[in-house]
């Protein structure tokens, strides 16, 4: 029994010792650290993607300047704000995009390039730094509207957009939250050419959906995933709508109102998120009534997540 014993001594020292020297020098594995860095999502969120790899994963401790700028525009002449650099608030780990009641002098806009009349509120935008504009990819975040209690009319959104060249292109992909419904969102491809106002973009058709995802108002994770020859929208994981370019093509002929077949987008394009009022005017329509409405007003982001797609990957990252 002893010798026994005596023999199986070096063995354990041995084992004892590779043990100790693997758990010393192995590296933990990639996939590992991503999980044990997971943000808060959905029951089996895993952050992994076929075809996909991470390339921003903003948490929102701080403002991070070498991804973002704050927008000083407005939403064309649906908006009865100005995006202000007030409206961006980055701290506690949440991006904060904030609608309140206060005059706005008029004044020149770097986004638009062209004067901007006064306004009477003041609200938020986040555009990507011209350094991380993308093409193609997923693009993810985990965010929720003022609770409806506070807030009945209002534009909440994640979404790509670019208009640009001497014959520009509109080409946006959206997710947006409205305080008039806000039990859905909703999914869109805005496209048009030489389009300068959004109801020009009609002749290409209106590729809008209003979702139901009952409540919008409480924390949801939304993805847009833009491949060249379909988009596709998810809402914690699941696949709630997708657009394949022959459904946008016009064969065997246009679906009213569309009147000339619709490309995917294929330019490189900002990622944007705002928070802002409608007007008067479409406000029935579009957004919400204002008439529940308690300023200061925020729209909450939790974390943003931009994933390139492989098979054409980010060239100016």
């Amino acid at each position: 029994m002893r010798d026994n014993l005596n023999s199986l001594i070096p063995k354990l020292y041995l084992s004892v010792a590779v043990m100790l020297i693997n758990g010393c020098t192995q590296a933990t594995p990639p996939e590992s650290e991503a999980a044990a860095n997971l943000p808060l999502a959905y029951p089996g969120y895993t952050g992994i993607y076929d075809g996909f790899t991470l390339k921003l994963d903003d948490r929102f401790d701080s403002f991070d300047n070498t991804a973002w700028v704050t927008g000083d525009g407005a939403v064309g002449e649906e908006a009865a704000c100005r995006f202000q650099p007030q409206g961006v608030e980055v701290a506690d780990g949440l991006l904060n995009l904030v609608v309140r009641q206060e005059p706005i002098e008029a004044g020149w806009s770097e986004d638009h390039q062209m004067e901007k009349s006064a306004y009477q509120f003041s609200c938020g935008e986040l555009r990507s730094h011209k350094s991380k504009r993308v093409r193609y990819g997923r693009f993810e975040t985990r965010m929720r509207a003022p609770a409806r209690e506070v807030a009945s009319g209002y534009i909440s959104s994640l979404f790509t957009y670019n208009f640009e060249g001497e014959q520009p292109e509109w080409e946006e992909i959206d997710v947006e939250l409205e305080g008039g419904r806000p039990d859905k969102f909703q999914a869109n491809l805005i496209y048009g050419k030489n389009a300068w106002a959004w109801w020009a973009t009609r002749e290409w058709g209106a590729w809008e959906d209003k979702i139901d995802i009952a409540p919008a108002d409480e924390w949801r994770v939304y993805a847009i995933e833009w491949l060249p020859d379909e988009i596709k929208w998810y809402v914690d994981g699941v696949l709630t709508k997708t657009l394949k370019q022959s459904a946008l093509d016009c064969k065997p002929a246009c679906v009213p109102p569309q009147v000339k077949p619709t490309p995917i987008p294929d330019n490189i394009t900002d990622i944007m998120m705002n928070f802002w009022i409608p007007n008067d005017t479409i406000q029935d329509d579009f957004g919400g009534n204002k008439k529940d409405n308690v300023y200061p007003m925020r729209a909450q982001y939790d974390w943003l997540r931009i994933y390139q797609f492989d098979e054409q990957p980010f060239s100016n990252w």
